[in-house]
């Protein structure tokens, strides 16, 4: 069995992914990668076609004709993955602390044995404190709707136990899929644990969803609206 799958939904990031797969290479070839093309349109499906029968064992390729949203791009990931103790999900926009998914994969193999239900998930380190401030905020407003704690909703990577995958029932299909893995990973009594990752700026591309401002203050409304939905829901 495999230790650790980890999904990657890529939507019109064509610039960055020559860049991502040289950072997956360089990683524990015994964690595998899911690379999902999330219906892009800037090229992105022409060249991980070309490409994806040269690529290591340890990374697969699936294609996703559609754009339905980035919740829907993972949870369709994540339904692909097979034999594997942990699952979760990262980013493809470069964003992230690669070289520490090393750690992450010892630190999971030597707790396997120890608790049976695990929730692992990153906190962003290295950002401005515009940011932090949207982050505190988005999580203050989740905990107190939601009430539970939830700090650092849409931090990467997240990673739990794999039998946490069928507790997932009609997920939303933005990036409130976060905090509704998240939070069902709380009502569910995982082991919770918060683990530092530096949260570099983006090198290509923009954000697809922060676009300034009114981007995000549209997003807090969305998430505001779903966490009062997510309250009612059951378990």
């Amino acid at each position: 069995m495999t230790t650790l799958t980890l999904v990657i939904p890529c939507f019109n990031e064509r610039e960055s992914l020559p860049d991502l797969i040289k950072n997956i290479k360089i990683l524990n070839n015994k964690i595998k990668f899911i690379i999902l093309e999330n219906g892009s349109s800037d090229g992105s499906y022409e060249y991980l076609n070309k490409i994806k029968g040269e690529l290591p064992n340890n990374i697969v390729v699936h294609f996703k004709k559609e754009n339905t949203g980035y919740g829907s791009g993972v949870y369709e990931g994540l339904n692909k993955i097979q034999n594997s103790k942990y699952i979760g999900w990262i980013h493809g926009d470069l964003q992230f602390e690669f070289t520490k998914l090393n750690q992450t994969y010892v630190e999971l193999k030597n707790i396997e044995n120890k608790y049976r239900k695990v929730f692992y998930k990153g906190i962003r380190t290295g950002r401005s404190n515009t940011e932090k401030f949207i982050s505190l905020m988005m999580g203050l407003i989740a905990s107190l709707v939601l009430n539970e704690k939830l700090t650092e909703i849409n931090a990467q990577p997240t990673i739990f136990s794999y039998d946490l995958l069928a507790k997932i029932d009609d997920p939303p299909n933005d990036f409130s899929f976060d905090t509704y893995v998240y939070w069902i990973a709380i009502k569910n009594d995982y082991r919770i644990i918060r683990k530092n990752f530096d949260f570099p700026p983006r090198v290509y591309g923009n954000s697809k969803w922060n676009f300034g401002i009114k981007s995000r203050l549209v997003f807090a409304i969305n998430l505001f609206k779903y966490f009062l939905e997510l309250r009612i829901k059951p378990y």
